[in-house]
């Protein structure tokens, strides 16, 4: 049987460079420890990844194990994430989850590595309204900003919170969060980190810059309604509006209009135009391929690579929820075909699933 460990270096290395997928990359540090001196060198392009599917099919909700579905291979992959226990979860597009405990302790937690750090206690948070208001329902959503450069201190995290839907940051080794602008911008939908600026989405349809450090929002667009359809602010419950950055950099809106069954899903698809200060519909996605949730949207290039359709648009959205006598939320995933407007089940194999927490989407990073 021949030696792997005995290949020089360079040719290694050359293997690695044809890899794609992260699952590839840690199946790839296991072979020996060449191998992994190798991986652990990262001198390689990574192409930009499909997102996993987290979910539990557990029906003990608090159960600690989550399931990782791979779109690349359609494998499902148990990750024993004891730090998830219990917790509201939010995905993002650097690969790390915000999670809220019932403790209601917050932190970042990396699902591969399992690298926690902690964040700021929601007690931290100035509202008049926290005593009538389930605390782990206080934070809408949480953002993930900024790749860490020389250490996790470097990352940004935002979150839309409170009654009034307002914006929030800290940094790991903040001792407290830090509100942003007041309420008179009304209430905030969705934000993203667009070439270094953050922007923000307000539930009238309205723009605005995100300064952290004047620590304030400034109009980057009136509110009117996109061109070519009309919209009407604030959205129904069954609207959503999400900000995307495309694989060339321009900012994108969804928008999801669902009535509450898969097939009756419809999304339209926006770009911003910064010099007229409009929205102008697109037609298609080109190439691409956007993969949105309840809190995490990304856009992906030449997506057939890991086995995802170009010019479709990768779902998870909540079909329904039911608040009394107890709270449950049902998922809704699948995938909408943005030439036809045609919606189909996400295929997961020969037997549906069951979601007994919400799934999200979680982009995977090279440990």
């Amino acid at each position: 049987m021949a030696d792997w460990s005995g290949l020089p270096y360079d040719i290694i290395h050359k293997v690695a460079t044809y890899l794609i997928a992260v699952e590839d990359f840690v199946s790839f540090s296991c072979v020996c420890p060449s191998w992994r001196s190798v991986y652990h060198s990262k001198q390689w392009n990574q192409v930009p990844q499909v997102p996993f599917l987290m979910f539990s099919d557990n029906e003990n909700n608090n159960d600690s194990t989550r399931n990782l579905l791979s779109l690349y291979s359609n494998n499902v992959y148990k990750s024993h994430l004891p730090e998830v226990y219990g917790s509201r979860c939010w995905g993002s597009s650097l690969g790390w989850l915000v999670t809220l405990g019932p403790d209601l302790n917050i932190h970042l937690l990396n699902p591969l590595t399992r690298v926690s750090i902690d964040l700021p206690h929601i007690s931290s948070l100035q509202t008049h309204f926290g005593a009538i208001l389930d605390q782990q329902e206080f934070i809408d959503k949480a953002f993930v900003f900024n790749k860490p450069r020389e250490n996790e201190s470097d990352m940004l995290v935002m979150i839309i919170y409170g009654p009034l839907r307002r914006l929030g940051f800290c940094r790991p080794g903040y001792s407290s969060w830090i509100g942003i602008g007041d309420d008179s911008r009304g209430s905030f939908i969705d934000a993203l980190c667009l070439k270094d600026r953050i922007i923000a989405l307000s539930n009238m349809g309205s723009l605005f810059h995100v300064d952290i450090d004047a620590r304030a929002v400034t109009d980057i667009q009136c509110p009117h309604s996109p061109q070519l359809f009309t919209l009407l602010f604030p959205l129904w419950d069954w609207e959503q509006m999400s900000l995307v950055e495309s694989s060339s950099g321009d900012l994108w809106m969804v928008h999801q209009n669902r009535s509450g069954h898969l097939r009756s899903v419809v999304f339209i698809v926006y770009q911003y135009d910064f010099d007229k200060k409009w929205w102008i519909r697109l037609s298609g996605l080109g190439d691409c391929a956007i993969f949105i949730g309840d809190n995490c949207c990304v856009c992906v290039c030449a997506p057939e690579r890991f086995k995802c359709q170009m010019n479709c648009i990768y779902f998870v959205g909540k079909e329904r929820e039911r608040r009394w006598p107890n709270r449950e939320m049902f998922a809704d995933v699948g995938v909408y075909y943005v030439e036809d407007g045609s919606c189909g089940p996400l295929y997961r194999g020969p037997e549906s699933p069951r979601y007994y927490s919400f799934p999200i989407w979680v982009m995977p990073t090279v440990p």
